[in-house]
């Protein structure tokens, strides 16, 4: 039997295959988790001339318990060590940076919690099945912890441990699959990104808003490295969008953040103008039925 040599390769992020962190830095657009629920919304807005795509909640807070609402990002580290997990935030209604500034957040690394001036502080109940372990204060609950920024402008900081604030840090102990799952607390925080920086990379550099969002990792045959990547512009899109380098005469679908197709489309050409001025506000994700040349790509409509 034949053997396929495989590498690792940059692909279209879906929200499935695993966000890939380089040289002790990784970047997520928030809109590019997994999202099953309607009432997480994606929103834009234009601050000083940088046009800002957010993710936010619209449904009912919830202090006490996770609402069942997670999004979940899958990605890949490929090198151990310890991180600061920050997000770009901003309190979106009120007047009042101590509201509407909260989220639950669990990253399943090795050693995940809050820390300030050498002190930890751990998420329950974990925390509770060692005395040796401090719960954070404040609620926490199935080892997610109260994830919270007080900025009425955009600025990255995620800190937990009510009334003394302790930054946020993971250590990842092997080179593979993690996962950061997000869950729904206050509604209108509005989230732009979040970043994964280790302890030698500055906050200056990983915070960086000229760093694009991480690639995705895939493990390819040597045979699909020259394929050319799908592209589309404009992106977000106010109507019409184009898109590039697809296969001759295949069929698109588009589909909603619920799976569900929309919308089918039949190409002739290698690039086609698609108007989807028709459809509301949200994230959409356009895709191909060709399975030798299949690619999935997340249109954001405003």
């Amino acid at each position: 039997m034949g053997t396929v040599n495989t590498i690792a390769q940059t692909a279209p992020c879906d929200g499935t295959l695993p966000f890939e962190e380089q040289n002790g830095l990784l970047t997520i657009e928030m809109e590019s988790g997994i999202i099953n629920d309607n009432r997480w919304q994606i929103g834009t807005e234009t601050v000083d001339g940088e046009e800002i795509t957010y993710l936010y909640w619209t449904g009912p807070e919830s202090f006490n318990a996770l609402t069942g609402a997670p999004i979940v990002y899958n990605i890949k580290i490929n090198t151990p060590g310890t991180y600061r997990f920050a997000w770009r935030m901003r309190v979106g209604t009120g007047t009042a940076a101590g509201e509407h500034n909260d989220a639950w957040l669990k990253v399943d690394g090795e050693d995940f919690y809050g820390i300030k001036n050498g002190a930890k502080v751990y998420p329950k109940p974990l925390c509770n099945s060692d005395p040796a372990l401090t719960c954070a204060a404040g609620s926490s609950t199935q080892n997610f912890i109260k994830a919270f920024g007080n900025r009425l402008d955009w600025g990255f900081v995620t800190n937990t441990n009510d009334g003394d604030s302790h930054r946020v840090w993971v250590t990842f102990n092997e080179a593979k699959v993690y996962t950061i799952t997000l869950d729904a607390r206050s509604n209108y925080l509005f989230i732009d990104k979040m970043v994964l920086r280790r302890s030698n990379v500055s906050d200056t550099a990983a915070q960086n808003l000229n760093n694009p969002e991480s690639s995705c990792y895939n493990a390819l045959s040597i045979n699909d490295v020259n394929r050319r990547e799908t592209k589309i512009y404009p992106n977000p899109t106010m109507g019409k969008i184009e898109i590039s380098n697809i296969p001759i005469n295949s069929i698109l679908n588009i589909s909603n953040i619920s799976g569900a197709i929309i919308r089918t489309i039949n190409t002739k050409k290698s690039a086609e103008i698609i108007d989807i001025s028709d459809l509301e506000s949200g994230l959409y994700f356009i895709s191909n039925s060709d399975k030798n040349n299949y690619f999935v790509k997340k249109i954001i409509k405003i």
